[in-house]
């Protein structure tokens, strides 16, 4: 199933986009329109890697939170994201923090998306430029079928595809670097 937008465009309360059908699927809000992203075994396999390899990272420097693509990130009254993979340090996220049965209010200081074969470069850039405008410093592409990270930062962007080449964390996660040989298991 591809990509898929389910409404016009508008303005959606948390409340109804709670109330849409656990059916299994993501969803998201992208500039006022509902998508539905569903995503292949690879992709979730990754995501919850690089999830760990996150985790770990963050737990044992005790820097923020890790979170799974679950959790919504609400960055305007029409965008509500929720990246594969975000990290929100402890500064940002008693900025963003809203409560524990509430929406983060605000950007995660990294977003991940892992591309699935359903999905539109394009609509990717739109989240991904949504992303910073609303404060996140750095975005991670990832690519598993290419077996490559494009590296988003406010300034530049950096690729990845190498097994040997290293993701690092930057300024956004001292310390932290990842083989990509470790991330796609080659």
């Amino acid at each position: 199933m591809a990509t898929a937008a389910v409404s016009k465009q508008r303005i959606w309360t948390d409340a109804e986009i709670e109330a849409l059908p656990k059916d299994g699927y993501k969803r998201e809000l992208l500039d006022g329109q509902i998508i539905i992203t569903p995503v292949h075994a690879t992709h979730g396999a990754l995501c919850v890697r690089l999830g760990s390899i996150l985790f770990h990272f963050v737990e044992r420097h005790d820097l923020g939170e890790v979170y799974d693509s679950s959790t919504g990130f609400r960055l305007s009254e029409k965008v509500l994201l929720g990246p594969d993979v975000s990290f929100v340090g402890r500064a940002t996220l008693k900025k963003i923090f809203a409560g524990p049965d509430k929406f983060l209010l605000g950007s995660p200081d990294l977003a991940v998306e892992v591309l699935s074969p359903s999905d539109r470069m394009k609509q990717i850039y739109r989240k991904v430029d949504r992303y910073f405008e609303h404060g996140t410093r750095m975005a991670w592409l990832v690519d598993w079928k290419k077996e490559q990270v494009h590296v988003f930062t406010a300034d530049q962007i950096e690729a990845l595809t190498r097994p040997q080449d290293v993701l690092s964390g930057g300024t956004i996660l001292p310390g932290f670097k990842c083989r990509l040989g470790r991330l796609f298991l080659t």
